[in-house]
């Protein structure tokens, strides 16, 4: 399946949360995405309003895969992202 910006818009935050703070148990496709993860899940860590910045996070996880929706490889780990239930 192709996926698009609209269905990258349509994962819920909890997911990316998962995703952020559990990045180590998948196996990410993407290098982009990899590293992304990494930085992403250490300004959680860093942040002292940990709320705030999950929601920043997400925020910008799903912009990296709507910029990269074009890219086979992260199409795939944008369907294993999908495939994972809050």
């Amino acid at each position: 399946m192709i996926h698009t910006a609209s269905t990258i818009d349509t994962i819920p935050d909890s997911v990316c949360e998962y995703v952020i703070l559990h990045s180590k148990e998948f196996s990410w496709n993407f290098l982009a995405l990899k590293i992304s993860l990494t930085r992403l899940n250490l300004k959680i860590a860093m942040m002292k309003n940990r709320d705030s910045a999950i929601r920043d996070c997400c925020a910008e996880l799903k912009t990296l895969l709507k910029k990269s929706v074009a890219i086979p490889n992260a199409q795939n780990d944008i369907s294993r992202i999908l495939e994972i239930k809050p």
